[in-house]
């Protein structure tokens, strides 16, 4: 859904008694975000859509997966994974998760319709809902606090949606929340938004993009009025002289640059300096205001003119990969493990696999290299075992001179020896 603005919303032409036209730069307007839900704001603002699409696109790019408790294997197959990788047909697994953190964090949260064809006991179909149409039964957060688990999950709520009502038990759907629910809200159902409290700093953001481009359509504006010692401009006069200075005048090869009449004449400049305004300034404020809100380093976006190194970029991605993002996905892991009726099995996600990531391996792998070159220099200067191994954060119960792999390799080998042995032996003494 894309934000429309009427006409009337910009009333900066004004047209005055005497029949002048002109520009009014500090027209107050009636622009507001009050009449637009969060997840079209969200859809249609400068610097918040892009910083969100960052954001959701980020998250969509995660592994699931499902481990055996038991044995901390994945498992092959699943009827979820398969829904997971494709929830939908419309949408992809990407398609799905871009969407559901994007509306989790303009509405809040996030509602997933687990529909099931009927004669199965569980979900086929995943459908994201708008939370923004779900409406519930009256008197329902008394209800919650007084009816059993069972009894709540069968109450229906009604989806309204291009004037179609569609009937929908709570037991099937599936809520994921950006900030604490039921926080000053009807019930544990519903949620606010981190949209709720940036609506003034999206509003400013908004205004002095909006300044900037009425300033650069009116700049280079004139006025040419008539002389206090000469005659006041007739209206023929003032529109002869108008359309020549239109039509004819200007910047430009084939203008003239100025303008010659009998009148007494007296020209002002209208020029506006963009940079005295601090327009640009204020949209950085703002623009970083926005990122801070939904936790992005300022060394993965930024609107401050000042570079990022490559290795500051890559440390930013990584940790935000490793607490933000991590942290989101084992949030929405944990609403699907409701789906897994088998007790063993546990639904997990990461980021491992993105190539950003491989840094982390690279340098895991590193680091137990140059602790290793440490404990060699440790035990060669004498040190116990057990002490080498602590100080270079080993484990103590690691065994140096052999491991345990070495040590049963050797052994089988002295029991092959032995048997040959006891073979050529016997063969002696049946020869004898």
């Amino acid at each position: 859904m894309r934000l429309s603005f009427p006409n009337t919303l910009f009333p900066f032409f004004n047209r005055n008694k005497s029949g002048d036209s002109f520009y009014d730069i500090n027209s107050s307007t009636n622009w507001t975000l009050e009449n637009f839900s969060n997840i079209e704001i969200a859809q249609n603002h400068p610097i918040l859509t892009p910083a969100l699409l960052f954001v959701s696109k980020l998250f969509s790019q995660a592994n699931f997966y499902i481990i055996d408790k038991n044995t901390g294997e994945k498992v092959k197959k699943h009827w979820l994974l398969d829904l997971i990788n494709q929830p939908n047909h419309y949408q992809t697994q990407n398609d799905f998760f871009e969407s559901l953190q994007f509306g989790q964090i303009a509405q809040g949260q996030a509602v997933i319709y687990t529909k099931k064809t009927l004669g199965l006991d569980r979900p086929n179909t995943f459908y994201l809902l708008n939370p923004d149409l779900i409406k519930y039964p009256e008197g329902f957060k008394t209800k919650m606090y007084r009816a059993s688990s069972d009894a709540i999950n069968k109450v229906k709520i009604i989806y309204d949606e291009h004037g179609e009502n569609l009937s929908i038990k709570i037991g099937d759907l599936l809520y994921l929340y950006d900030t604490p629910n039921c926080l000053g809200t009807d019930h544990f159902f519903n949620n606010g938004s981190r949209i709720d409290g940036l609506r003034q700093t999206l509003i400013n953001t908004k205004d002095s993009l909006l300044a900037k481009n009425i300033i650069l359509k009116t700049n280079g504006k004139e006025l040419i009025t008539g002389t206090d010692k000469g005659f006041p401009l007739g209206v023929d006069e003032k529109e002869k002289i108008e359309s020549l200075y239109q039509n004819n005048y200007g910047l430009g090869s084939t203008r003239k640059r100025g303008i010659i009449t009998k009148a007494g004449l007296n020209w002002q400049s209208l020029h506006i300096a963009l940079r005295d305004l601090g327009l640009d300034e204020s949209v950085k404020v703002d623009g970083n205001l926005i990122y801070t809100a939904l936790h992005i380093p300022k060394d993965i976006l930024s609107l401050e003119a000042k570079k990022t190194t490559y290795n500051n970029f890559k440390e930013s991605m990584v940790s935000y990969i490793q607490n933000e993002m991590q942290s989101t996905l084992d949030a929405t892991a944990a609403v699907f493990q409701k789906l897994i009726t088998e007790e063993n099995l546990k639904i997990k996600g990461d980021y491992e696999h993105l190539p950003i990531m491989q840094f982390v391996l690279i340098e895991r792998y590193d680091g137990v290299a140059k602790r290793g070159l440490a404990l060699k220099s440790l035990r060669d200067a004498g040190l116990p075992d057990d002490v080498a191994l602590d100080l270079c954060g080993f484990d103590k119960s690691i065994k140096l001179e052999k491991t345990l792999q070495a040590q049963q390799m050797e052994a089988q080998e002295q029991q092959a020896e032995q048997a040959q042995n006891d073979n050529n032996n016997n063969n002696g003494n049946n020869n004898n």
